[in-house]
């Protein structure tokens, strides 16, 4: 249960990481550029899909983790 609970914080880590880097690089890029309206239909098109997206790849990393360390652990 411990590496269960170690491995979710991993994922969840990593889930915010990515989800604070392309928040970051979208308030950058697009907000000069966009207007309100605009910025708002991103804003829901992103959490429709990006953060899913993320989501599922925090937790891809993670099972990759484990099965590499489990798989060098022996």
């Amino acid at each position: 249960m411990k590496t269960f609970l170690i491995y979710t914080g991993l994922a969840l880590i990593s889930f915010i990481t990515n989800a604070l880097i392309y928040n970051i690089s979208f308030n950058q890029q697009a907000t000069p550029l966009l207007s309100e309206e605009q910025r708002l239909d991103s804003a829901l098109l992103m959490l429709s899909t990006t953060l899913p997206a993320y989501f599922f790849s925090a937790v891809v990393m993670s099972l990759m983790f484990y099965w590499v360390a489990r798989r060098f652990r022996k």
